[in-house]
This record gives structure tokens, C-alpha cells and sequence, in this order.
């Protein structure tokens, strides 16, 4: 099992990055050559498919949802900040999961949040085989991608696989709808919530915000990672319903909690690379092999 810190809060190790002299050129061009000129094509290609309109209108909104979080990140708030209340939400079955299956990684570089996150899943169910969890890697880049690689797996591994099914929860459903697929997943101990959303919407802009790629990219990039938990609404404390998110990227600090419909605008925001919204993946998983 995991080690814990003083307050139950998992001790996730930190990859290591080797900042070479060719890694920081490759990420220079990266972020100052190759973003430049392949993010506007992407808004030209959202622009041609949806609209222009529509594209300049969906920019404006999510503008409006990463500038206002931008001035106050959800990782200020007062919750996030005691460790209490954070070691309580780890206590929680549906997040005590991940501590005593070891599951628990973050992302070995950028674009591998959605592979990270399916490992630390799938590492979560004990009667997973270990051997059949999928090497860290980039790729699945939204929703219906992330549950194809689970199909295609199975697929691939049908005697071994233990029946897996997916559900795809969008962004588009009503905040009522959203918050229930949530509580009954989390309710459920052969599930587990993979959360597709807009972070820039939760912490803002990437820093420095001046430089056009960074900008343009708190608008467009998506990140993966599971949801562990949640504490309802409590008017006696004066706190709201919070969601509990493990981070993969190990950059914000893994565990913390959300506002319930900070998080829902966050999966609402729609992804202009597919003119839809985010979503949810509710991943169930089933007792024995396929070929049982």
C-alpha cells in the first residue's frame, strides 16, 4: 500500500525530467514555433465546421470562465489549503481505492494525462491483471478516444479482460443530471470516474499569460484525471458541494476539491477541436474474465 503522510494524504512519487539542453530547445519550438501556427488552425477548422460565429462565440465564453477563475484559483480556497479535509476525502471507499491498490501515478510528461489517468484506474480494481494496463504514453485526447483504447483492449485480451463497460456522461447534460451520474458512481464500488474538463477553468490562464501560445492553448487543452470523491453540501460550516479530483500533472499539488458546478462549467466548456462539450467516463467494472 501507498505511504501516507500525517494527515492520510497518499505520498505520490514525482517523475523525474531530464531537463536536457535538446528537451528545453524541442519544448522552445514547441511553444514558440509549432503552437503558434497550429492553434490558429484548429480555431480555422472549428471556425469551417461549426461556423464562424459560433466559433467566436464559444471563444468568448470560455474567455469568460478561465479570466474569471484566473483571478481566484479554485487551488486558493480555503479548503484546499487544510490538510484535514483532504486526508478525510482520501478516507472516503471510493477514493481508499487507489491507496490500497498502490494505483496512484502522475503523468511522466505533458500529453499523458489521459493514458495516467487510465492506469491509475485500472490499477484501482484489484482483480485487474496487472500486466494488461497499458504502458504511460500520449493519445486519447478526448472522451470517446479514452474509452476506445478500454475497448480496444479487451478486445485484444478477450480471455483475460474482466467485462468492462463505459459510459460516456457529457458536459451538455442539465447540472442535476451531471451531479447524479457523480454520486451514484462514487456510491458504486465496481466504478470509477475518469473526468475529461477544461482546467484553465478551475486555476486560469497558463503563465505567462502574455505569450500567444500559452493563451490560446487555457483555451483549447483539455486534461484527463479521476474524480475520488465528494462532500456534500454542509450550510452549518457554510461550505458547498465539493468534488474531489486527483490531478495527474503533479504540477498542482494532486488531491483537491472543487466547487460541484465550478466543475460542472469546467466539463461543460466546449472542446473547439471536437464542437462538443467534455464529459465524464463512467468505467464499470465486472466480476471474472470475458471468457467465463
Amino acid at each position: 500500500m501507498i505511504q501516507l503522510d500525517e494527515y492520510g494524504i497518499p505520498i505520490v512519487q514525482v517523475p523525474i525530467v531530464q531537463s536536457t539542453v535538446k528537451y528545453r530547445a524541442a519544448m522552445f519550438c514547441l511553444i514558440h514555433i509549432v503552437f503558434p501556427i497550429v492553434l490558429p488552425l484548429v480555431l480555422v477548422k472549428a471556425a469551417l465546421k461549426n461556423s464562424i460565429l459560433h466559433t467566436l462565440t464559444t471563444l468568448k465564453e470560455l474567455c469568460r470562465i478561465v479570466t474569471r477563475t484566473h483571478r481566484g484559483s479554485v487551488l486558493s480556497l480555503p479548503q484546499n489549503k487544510d490538510k484535514d479535509l483532504i486526508g478525510k476525502l482520501w478516507k472516503q471507499p471510493s477514493a481508499y481505492h487507489y491507496i490500497e491498490n498502490d494505483a496512484l501515478e502522475y503523468q511522466q510528461m505533458e500529453g499523458y494525462c489521459g493514458r495516467s489517468t487510465l492506469r491509475n484506474i485500472l490499477k484501482s480494481f484489484p482483480s485487474f491483471p496487472k500486466d494488461l494496463i497499458p504502458k504511460p504514453s500520449g493519445g486519447a485526447t478526448n472522451p470517446k478516444k479514452w474509452s476506445k483504447v478500454i475497448h480496444d483492449l479487451a478486445d485484444e485480451r478477450y480471455c483475460k479482460m474482466p467485462p468492462i463497460k463505459t459510459k460516456v456522461i457529457s458536459g451538455d447534460l442539465c447540472y442535476e443530471k451531471f451531479m447524479k451520474a457523480i454520486i451514484d458512481s462514487l456510491k458504486d464500488p465496481s466504478c470509477r470516474i475518469a473526468l475529461n474538463f477544461l482546467r484553465p477553468a478551475l486555476v486560469g490562464f497558463r503563465s505567462p499569460i502574455y505569450i500567444p501560445a500559452f493563451f490560446m492553448l487555457s483555451l483549447v487543452s483539455g486534461h484527463f484525471s479521476p474524480i475520488l470523491g465528494m462532500f456534500e453540501e454542509d450550510k452549518e460550516e457554510g461550505r458547498e458541494c465539493m468534488i474531489g479530483v486527483f490531478d495527474v500533472n503533479h504540477k498542482f499539488g494532486g488531491a483537491y476539491l472543487v466547487p460541484s458546478r465550478m466543475l460542472y462549467e469546467s466539463v461543460k466548456a466546449q472542446d473547439l477541436t471536437t464542437g462538443r462539450s467534455r464529459a465524464l467516463v463512467i468505467l464499470k467494472m465486472g466480476e471474472g474474465s470475458k471468457a467465463d
